[in-house]
């Protein structure tokens, strides 16, 4: 259990900014890993539905803020608020860190795309020499970030993005044949149906799934197969309606929260300096895993 530090002049404060937040763990895993590095920071929850820039980093208010962890549905936000980026926002326009530095420098990251391609290779040893496509579901800061790790870690096939908002999947297939030509293509929902045995891996970014979000599923039951790996990042509950799908279909699962895990570990590093021992990776994912079972 995370003991909280004696808040004085020196506590930092950090926290996570989104809309809605009250599904969220990512305070367990940053408040366990201050404590057990014995820092003298905090993390809190931040939910807004519209942030204000100014309000959240203004240096007269109440207590400073060094650094947030971003999420649905500001990650885009995120980065065009930030003074300098990393390549991956420089290149998708996202980001789901936020650290300001001595100078007040906003630096904005990117850390879904680690976190989820950790999470797959965890999951699938020889991932990267797949002759089938990827389909990712959404066109927000997830599917930006993870699409963009894809591409960089070495994939060897075309990333499909499946989206029901074409401009905005159009836009993140653009950025990422930029890097790479002929590296990506758009396909409405109503062809990704059609093309299903094209896919291997299945990444859902959106929050279709998500607890309290009531949305009819995005695929089909008849979608899944045995022959497929199924990523739903959404995290609680563990197992979303395309989970169960999945699993009745006999496809091989990776769980959300393993994005959740890996993806937190390179905040933690951004925030603190530290990089987790893998003994407090596990630490981390036990205390997930039991707070969702």
């Amino acid at each position: 259990m995370a003991q909280y530090p004696n808040i004085d002049k020196e506590t930092k404060f950090y926290g996570i900014l989104g809309y809605p937040l009250s599904h969220t763990l990512s305070p367990l895993i940053h408040n366990t890993l201050f404590s057990e590095y014995k820092q003298n920071s905090i993390y809190l929850v931040f939910e807004k539905e519209h942030p204000d820039k100014f309000t959240l980093f203004k240096e007269k208010r109440l207590i400073k803020i060094y650094g947030l962890s971003v999420t649905i549905p500001h990650k885009e936000w995120a980065y065009t608020i930030s003074d300098e980026c990393d390549e991956t926002g420089k290149a998708m326009e996202s980001a789901n860190t936020l650290i300001v530095n001595i100078e007040g420098i906003i630096q904005s990251h990117n850390t879904d795309g680690i976190g989820a391609i950790k999470a797959i290779l965890e999951a699938k040893k020889n991932f990267l020499s797949i002759t089938k496509d990827v389909l990712i579901l959404g066109s927000g800061g997830s599917a930006r970030g993870i699409s963009y790790a894809l591409l960089k870690s070495g994939f060897i096939n075309k990333i499909v993005i499946g989206a029901r908002n074409e401009e905005k999947g159009k836009q993140i297939v653009n950025s990422l044949n930029l890097v790479k030509p002929l590296s990506s293509e758009y396909l409405s929902i109503e062809e990704v149906i059609k093309q299903k045995k094209r896919f291997y891996l299945i990444i859902n970014t959106t929050p279709v799934g998500m607890k309290g979000i009531n949305d009819l599923p995005i695929l089909p039951e008849d979608f899944f197969s045995k022959t497929q790996l199924i990523f739903d990042i959404v995290y609680n509950p563990t197992k979303t309606p395309m989970v169960l799908s999945g699993i009745k279909a006999g496809a091989k699962i990776i769980p959300g929260y393993e994005m959740l895990l890996y993806q937190a570990m390179e905040q933690f590093k951004l925030f603190s300096g530290i990089t987790p021992a893998s003994k407090h990776i596990n630490q981390v994912r036990k205390l997930l895993e039991a707070k969702l079972n």
